[in-house]
């Protein structure tokens, strides 16, 4: 039971290890078109969103854009985590 106990600890010791390297982990995607793009770090928080000055504010795929730029960026985080994990399975 002591066993147990002691390897629960230190797994979620190496949790909270883990998490406080993947803040300093950053990811960016973007808009198919590259007029957006955003970048989350390892905790998945946003840390930036790039708007190009090129683009027309008022034009009407604004959105769809943003969501392109955060899916992309969402996609490489997920394979970033994996490689990071890896090694601990």
């Amino acid at each position: 039971m002591f066993d147990q106990l002691k390897d629960l600890y230190n797994l979620r010791k190496q949790a909270q290890e883990i998490q406080k390297q993947m803040a300093f982990e950053q990811v960016t995607g973007s808009s198919k078109d590259g007029f957006f793009s955003v970048t989350l770090n390892g905790n998945h928080e946003l840390i930036k969103v790039d708007i190009s000055q090129e683009i027309d504010l008022h034009h009407p795929e604004i959105e769809k854009n943003i969501k392109e730029a955060h899916q992309e960026a969402q996609e490489k985080l997920k394979k970033l985590l994996a490689e990071k994990f890896q090694g601990m399975l």
